[in-house]
């Protein structure tokens, strides 16, 4: 699995370093009304990728907070169930025959 992983950040660097030497001309970039900067293309193209990732980022971040609250509430429920097993298997079982001897 490591290498399916590093297959995909070495296809990924790449496909940044086919764009940043396609994309070298300069545009203009309006980031306020009518306030202008003047960037590289790839400066342009990178700078809306990250914006985009955090914003994915900030998007899962409740649905992380959520799925950890549960897995701890979870690993708590467990954690008491094998609290109990352990004091059932610590209480010896009567005889089977009912006459109160172990």
């Amino acid at each position: 699995m490591k290498v399916v992983y590093l297959i995909i950040k070495v296809f990924i660097l790449l496909v940044f370093l086919v764009l940043a030497l396609c994309n070298r001309q300069v545009v203009q970039f309006f980031y306020l009304p009518g306030q202008e900067v003047s960037l590289p293309l790839i400066v342009v193209l990178f700078g809306a990728f990250v914006v985009g990732a955090l914003f994915g980022l900030f998007a899962m971040f409740g649905r992380l907070l959520r799925l950890r609250s549960e897995n701890a509430r979870l690993r708590g429920e467990v954690k008491k169930t094998a609290r109990l097993n352990e004091q059932d298997l610590a209480v010896p079982a009567a005889s089977e025959n009912g006459d109160g001897k172990y």
